[in-house]
């Protein structure tokens, strides 16, 4: 009996060393940009989208918290730059589309974010509009807290 609990201890102890290790050794996963853009456009556009990313899912979680409870994703790829310019001196404009994600790739909606940046490089959202609500599948409904009005 003493044999087979110091085999269980010894094990387990392997165990907790393995994943120690394999946790210390792990790299951190990089999202790249995508590999297809060539034009100094679609560049700077990928920049600018990834420079908002965070601002852009805090936005999208918190509108939709009122009426989904499950995860939701904001893909770098389901982002576009709808508008941007100068409509006010001293400030950018910087208008976004976005299809926000549950599960596997199926579309919960259709937004329009626009921010306003300084100089400085300050974000203030400056409007949020949705547009477009798309039906959830059916084994995403149970997260559904109310419908959209």
């Amino acid at each position: 009996m003493k044999k087979y609990r110091l085999i269980i201890v010894c094990l387990m102890i392997l165990l907790v060393f393995l994943s120690f290790n394999l946790y210390r050794n792990r790299k951190p996963i990089i999202e790249t940009f995508n590999m297809d853009s060539t034009t100094k456009e679609e560049i700077t556009d990928e920049l600018v989208i990834a420079l908002f990313i965070e601002d852009i899912t805090k936005e999208i979680t918190e509108f939709y918290s009122e009426y989904y409870s499950g995860e939701i994703a904001v893909y770098n790829y389901e982002v576009t730059i709808v508008d941007i310019g100068k409509k006010e001196p001293g400030f950018i404009s910087v208008k976004f589309s976005v299809a926000p994600q549950v599960g596997a790739h199926n579309p919960l909606g259709y937004d329009e974010l626009a921010y306003r940046v300084d100089s400085s490089g300050n974000k203030e959202l400056a409007g949020y509009e949705h547009l477009k609500t798309y039906e959830v599948p059916e084994k995403l409904q149970k997260y559904i807290i109310k419908p959209f009005e």
